[in-house]
């Protein structure tokens, strides 16, 4: 297995995927950041939305404690070539509270709360490089092809 523990590129991309329906807590508001390759690289510490639920929370933004989280690109966000592991983007997330079991939970990015591992990854890494396969084909999805590769005469009648 691969050491997902790459250097960072980034703080988060600067073209955002978002699905309207699923909350996306790694991405923020940063101010004063400098792109490169169409990647957000440092600016304030804290995003806009962390800064507000510092204070709203009655921490100071200044000693508070902290830590690096860290999360993968998804596909959509950063092209990976094949037989590597995904770019890591990296962030500074307020601690709120140390958990059992090695958890942390943390202010992310969009200013809620998100609870990380104490290894300072949001989820588990990925640590297998890309491989063709992973891609889309036909009869991945289809297996085969799908119904319509069958001869007519073998299909069933829809009701």
């Amino acid at each position: 297995m691969a050491d997902p523990n790459l250097p960072p590129i980034g703080r988060q991309p600067s073209v955002r995927q978002v699905a309207p329906s699923i909350r996306t807590p790694w991405y923020g508001n940063v101010t004063g950041y400098r792109e490169v390759h169409g990647i957000q690289v440092g600016g304030d510490r804290w995003t806009t939305q962390q800064a507000a639920s510092i204070l709203s929370r009655g921490l100071d933004p200044l000693t508070c404690e902290a830590m690096t989280v860290r999360r993968q690109a998804a596909g959509e966000e950063v092209w990976t070539p094949v037989g590597t592991l995904p770019a890591v983007f990296a962030f500074d997330c307020p601690i709120i509270q140390h958990m059992a079991d090695d958890k942390v939970k943390v202010i992310a990015p969009d200013g809620e709360p998100k609870i990380v591992r104490a290894d300072g990854w949001g989820h588990p890494p990925r640590r297998r490089p890309s491989q063709p396969e992973d891609g889309f084909y036909q009869a991945r999805v289809f297996r085969g092809g799908g119904a319509r590769s069958r001869p007519f005469s073998n299909r069933k009648a829809a009701r």
